[in-house]
């Protein structure tokens, strides 16, 4: 893919996106189509929440152009295309159903696998893991393994989509540094799906940033994990086999970690691990007195270090790279754990007549 075809995805899908968003603003108020202030949520007034349809428009009208401009160069993609569109559909309108009519944490997995089925039969799919000891072919596990990978990509946006600006920021720091790797090595046309999306993520962010005008919504902040999800299948780098696989989990290092931590303390409590709760880590950090904006610029930074360290994995020796990751991880979640357990000395002689007694009780009930 050369850098014009970037630049005409990134112009067209930018432009459409600055004509869909206020449209879809327009339709969300007049037909209350309206993300209402509730339980789980922080936004004080109805928002619309059809960022996702905004998306899904944007996306497929800026591929379908293209393909028509560039046919040639999209040969690769070949009949897959339209298995990507199917699942791409599928995860919009079940997202955008359950954006007005909450459904059940297994209708929307259920969902998430059949658009995992749809890469799988239209040849995306994971058929080798690489390991220190070389390639480890899966033979018939391929096809859960391929359906785990797109659940969890698709969710892990999902999943921090819970603050303004947060998700959409996120993600397109991490589809920025994709395309920066697409480009040095040349994948072609699968860049497409990066492009488009950060033309979009650009003109979004402005409208998503706090106080936001319009919402991703479920059907928005699925369908960016799942293009991360076809991205990893179909990214070719044939000479570093792994790298389909661990330049997405590092770039998404923070919605992934977000989405295990989530899991296993649902898990562990004995709840549904799918089921919705204000103990996210933004929720932490609002609690304890941090903006919105100091917020988003924690959750940017932790982005910005994920990404570079999947960018530095190509230049130095893996093995270094991850551990200073590790040691970075180390540090953060520390840092993170003192400040959960150690509420400001302003917080508790202001909280509830002071003591703390009164912060925990504050604590606790905004966690319910």
């Amino acid at each position: 893919m050369s850098i014009l075809q970037i630049a005409i995805s990134l112009i067209v899908s930018g432009l459409l996106a600055a004509i869909l968003i206020p449209m879809m603003i327009k339709i969300g108020y007049r037909y209350r189509m309206l993300d209402m202030p509730g339980q789980h949520k922080r936004h004080k007034s109805p928002t619309p929440i059809l960022g996702g349809p905004a998306l899904f428009l944007s996306t497929w009208l800026t591929v379908g152009l293209m393909i028509l401009l560039f046919q040639d160069d999209f040969g690769e993609l070949g009949g897959a295309i339209l298995y990507i569109l199917s699942g791409a559909l599928v995860i919009t309108l079940v997202g955008l159903a359950d954006d007005f009519s909450p459904l059940s944490a297994w209708a929307k997995l259920a969902a998430q696998i059949g658009a995992g089925l749809l890469l799988y039969l239209g040849g995306l799919r994971i058929e080798f893991i690489s390991t220190p000891m070389g390639s480890l072919e899966i033979g018939s596990f391929s096809v859960i393994i391929t359906v785990l990978w797109v659940v969890m990509l698709t969710n892990a946006i999902n999943i921090i989509d819970g603050l303004d600006g947060l998700a959409a920021g996120v993600s397109l720091i991490g589809a920025i540094i994709l395309v920066v790797v697409g480009l040095f090595y040349q994948v072609g046309a699968v860049l497409i799906f990066l492009t488009v999306l950060c033309g979009f993520l650009i003109v979004f962010l402005r409208f998503n940033w706090h106080p936001a005008r319009i919402f991703l919504g479920d059907s928005g902040s699925m369908q960016i994990g799942y293009y991360f999800a076809v991205f990893s299948l179909i990214f070719p780098l044939k000479s570093y086999t792994i790298s389909a696989l661990y330049l997405p989990m590092l770039v998404l290092g923070v919605p992934i970690l977000e989405t295990i931590s989530s899991a296993s303390r649902r898990f562990i409590s004995g709840k549904n691990i799918m089921s919705a709760d204000r103990r996210h880590l933004f929720h932490y950090l609002s609690i304890m007195g941090f903006s919105p904006r100091q917020i988003l610029s924690i959750f940017y930074f932790m982005a910005f270090v994920f990404g570079l360290s999947a960018l530095a994995m190509f230049f130095w020796d893996r093995l270094i790279v991850f551990g200073y990751l590790v040691f970075f991880m180390v540090v953060i979640f520390a840092l993170l754990f003192i400040l959960i357990t150690n509420i400001s000395p302003r917080k508790k002689n202001t909280a509830n007549g002071g003591g703390t007694n009164g912060v925990l009780k504050r604590f606790r009930s905004r966690l319910r």
